[in-house]
């Protein structure tokens, strides 16, 4: 635990880091922190910061700069800051005035939390795993493909298409429906549901139709989790390392990726950073955080660099959960 003056000081010197993205001198802290000091005694606290792994010069006449444990020092006793008045009606605006399916939803949250943090965002959809299923439709798309739609009390509409080696007639269509709806409306979703098996009385192309869909249900438990991505073509602007540019690109392209990223616990806000990170990217940090309403939950969050803004951006996130929470109970 550090005393008062080196806290600010490192608190100081973080800030102007975030903003400038340089090393920082000694100077600069000292007409940030607003410390009653010398530059003599900011310079021996900063030797003191060095010495615990919070900071690190980068070159001999440099200034210094934030390491990963200076950052999580700095992020674990910030207080977030206040939302401007116009954030706030922003906020409030939007979830005012949103009426719409689940998904819909979910996809235009992510857009403001990226238009409102400026990084891009990542909302998580709830999955299918314990929702309980209030309709279905099996809609012919070809000879021998069907759309097979799941909707949920939660207000999810999960589709995917079936293929058959077998095409279907509309009356074996309308069978292998009634047989799926009878076993899944009203029951809650989960792994080896009673679908696994079609009835035997049903014609072939119905009985193969009922166990794709068993099938299409057991994937959905599994990895049917959608995920709804605002404002990746900031990504370019954040790293001019176009290595680590596709690197991160490629891990949100696989759902694996993103829900390492978005790991946290589960009932508050989590900012990971660095070597914290499944990623393995050093200059790589994520702020998220759970929401959860009408039986619906997941998770939310930002991504961008360490020096991302911190005490807006756990505050953005913060409410921006808690508003979809309320809008999901309304």
């Amino acid at each position: 635990m550090l005393d008062d003056r080196k806290a600010a000081i490192l608190g100081a010197l973080v800030e102007h880091h975030i903003e400038s993205g340089t090393p920082v001198s000694s100077r600069a802290i000292l007409e940030r922190s607003g410390l009653d000091c010398s530059s003599a005694t900011v310079r021996n606290e900063l030797v003191h910061l060095e010495h615990a792994g919070l900071i690190t010069k980068p070159h001999t006449s440099a200034g210094r700069i934030p390491t990963d444990q200076g950052f999580r020092y700095y992020v674990d006793h910030l207080s977030p800051g206040a939302l401007r008045s116009t954030t706030r009606s922003r906020i409030d605006e939007f979830f005012g005035t949103m009426h719409s399916e689940l998904n819909r939803i979910l996809r235009e949250t992510s857009d403001l939390l990226s238009e409102v943090t400026e990084y891009p965002a990542v909302v998580l959809g709830p999955g299918l795993e314990g929702d309980t299923v209030n309709g279905i439709h099996l809609l012919p798309v070809e000879p021998s493909a069907v759309l097979f739609v799941i909707l949920t009390t939660g207000g999810r509409a999960h589709q995917s298409v079936l293929r058959l080696e077998t095409p279907v007639t509309p009356r074996e269509l309308d069978a292998a429906e009634e047989v799926l709806a009878d076993r899944l409306v009203g029951e809650q979703v989960t792994p080896g549901h009673r679908t696994a098996q079609a009835a035997p009385d049903l014609p072939h192309p119905a009985a193969a139709l009922v166990d794709a869909a068993a099938a299409a249900v057991a994937d959905a438990v599994g990895t049917g989790r959608e995920v709804f991505m605002g404002g990746t073509s900031r990504l370019a602007s954040l790293w001019e390392d176009l290595a680590k540019l596709k690197r991160i690109l490629t891990m949100l392209d696989h759902q694996a990726g993103v829900l390492s990223l978005l790991d946290g616990p589960g009932d508050r806000t989590s900012v990971r950073l660095g070597a914290e990170l499944a990623a393995g990217e050093d200059d790589l940090a994520v702020v998220s955080a759970p929401y959860e309403g009408a039986g619906t939950s997941g998770r939310m969050g930002v991504l961008g660099p360490r020096r991302m803004d911190y005490r807006r951006t756990i505050r953005v996130v913060d409410e921006v959960s808690d508003a979809l929470g309320d809008r999901l109970n309304g």
